[in-house]
C-alpha cells in the first residue's frame, strides 16, 4: 500500500469514529485526583483541617469508582460538595461542617479506600464544582511507621462511561449528638426513617456503610427498621475500636431499604475513666456514634440525607 493511499485511509477511519481516540476523549477517561496535605502531626496531638478544592474538569463527569489513600495516624477523611454559594469554613475546623452548606460524597476511616459502585451507577461531578476535603489525624502511636512524616490524603475519583449510568448514588450522614459515656459500659441508639413516609417513600438499595466512634467505642451495630417501627435484621456489626469497616454489599445480594423503612444504628463504649465523655469532635475529650451510608437511586444526581440527632428531635436534611 502505498504512502499517499495509507494517509487517505487513516483519515477516512478518523472521520467514522475507527481511529484513535481524541487527546480531548482520553483526558476524559483520566482519574481526577485530590490532594490534601496535612504536615507533621505531633505526638499525642490531633489535627482537623478543611480544605477547599474546586472539581478541576470544564466538562460533567460520571464516577463510578472512588478510592481514598491516607498516610499517617488517620482519624477519618471526608469529601464534600457545596450546597448552593460555597462558604467555606477556616483551615482549623475542629468541628462538624454545617449540613445545609455541605453535602457529603464520600468518606472513610481506612487507610485505603476502594469502592466500587454498583453497575449502572455513578456519582455526578459538576464543571469547576466546589468541593471540601476535611482530614482528622492523630498520632496517639508515634512509633508505627504510619505516623512517621508528614500526613496527607488522596482523593482519586475514576470516571464511568455516561452511557453506562442508569442511576445516580447519594449519600447518608447520620449523626447521634445526644451522645453520653458514663463509666462503665453504655450504648447509645439511634433511628432514621431514611426510606421516606407516604408519598415520598422509595425504594432504597444500600452499597456500603460504615460507622465511627472514638476511643472507648467497643462495638458498631446496624438494624433494619420496618415500616410499622418494629426492629428487623442486623445488617453491619463490628466489634472493637479499630475503625470500622467500609463494608460493601454486591449488586448480586443487596441490601435494600423498602419504601418507609429506617435504619437504627448502636454504638457500644466501654469507659474505664471516672469521667463522663459527651459528643464532640476531639478523639480523646469527646465520643462520636456516627453513622456513613451510601446508596441509590438518588431522586437528583446530586443528593445527601443528613440524619441529625439531637436532644429535642432528629433532623433529616436531604440537600439536591
Amino acid at each position: 500500500m502505498s504512502t499517499h493511499r495509507s494517509i487517505l485511509w487513516i483519515l477516512a477511519a478518523v472521520t467514522l469514529g475507527f481511529g484513535p481516540p481524541s487527546i480531548a476523549a482520553a483526558a476524559t477517561l483520566r482519574p481526577v485526583v485530590l490532594d490534601a496535605y496535612v504536615g507533621h502531626v505531633k505526638r499525642d496531638g490531633e489535627k482537623q483541617l478543611c480544605h477547599p478544592r474546586r472539581f478541576p474538569r470544564r466538562e460533567p463527569l460520571e464516577v463510578n469508582r472512588v478510592e481514598m489513600r491516607l498516610h499517617g495516624e488517620s482519624h477519618h477523611v471526608h469529601l464534600y460538595r457545596a450546597v448552593g454559594d460555597p462558604e467555606y469554613p477556616p483551615h482549623n475546623c475542629p468541628f462538624a461542617v454545617d449540613f445545609s452548606k455541605w453535602a457529603l460524597v464520600a468518606a472513610t476511616q481506612n487507610k485505603a479506600l476502594d469502592w466500587q459502585l454498583h453497575p449502572g451507577v455513578s456519582i455526578l461531578f459538576e464543571p469547576h464544582q466546589p468541593l471540601l476535603i476535611q482530614t482528622h489525624f492523630n498520632n496517639d502511636n508515634p512509633d508505627a511507621p504510619e505516623a512517621r512524616g508528614a500526613a496527607s490524603a488522596r482523593v482519586v475519583l475514576h470516571p464511568a462511561n455516561p452511557a453506562t449510568v442508569t442511576a445516580h448514588g447519594g449519600a447518608l450522614f447520620a449523626q447521634d449528638r445526644t451522645v453520653r459515656v458514663p463509666p462503665g459500659r453504655t450504648t447509645a441508639t439511634s433511628r432514621c426513617m431514611v426510606a421516606g413516609e407516604g408519598a415520598a417513600a422509595r425504594d432504597l438499595t444500600i452499597m456500603a456503610l460504615t460507622g465511627h466512634y472514638h476511643y472507648r467505642g467497643t462495638e458498631f451495630e446496624v438494624y433494619r427498621v420496618n415500616v410499622d417501627g418494629s426492629l428487623g435484621e442486623r445488617v453491619y456489626d463490628h466489634q472493637g475500636y479499630d475503625d470500622p469497616p467500609f463494608q460493601q454489599y454486591p449488586a448480586d445480594s443487596p441490601l435494600v431499604l423498602h419504601a418507609g423503612e429506617g435504619i437504627e444504628w448502636r454504638c457500644t463504649y466501654q469507659n474505664n475513666d471516672p469521667m463522663t465523655y459527651e459528643f464532640g469532635p476531639n478523639t480523646k475529650k469527646n465520643e462520636h456514634c456516627n453513622l456513613f451510608g451510601f446508596y441509590y437511586p438518588a431522586e437528583s444526581p446530586q443528593e445527601t440525607i443528613d440524619c441529625v440527632h439531637t436532644c429535642n428531635h432528629t433532623e433529616i436534611i436531604v440537600a439536591k
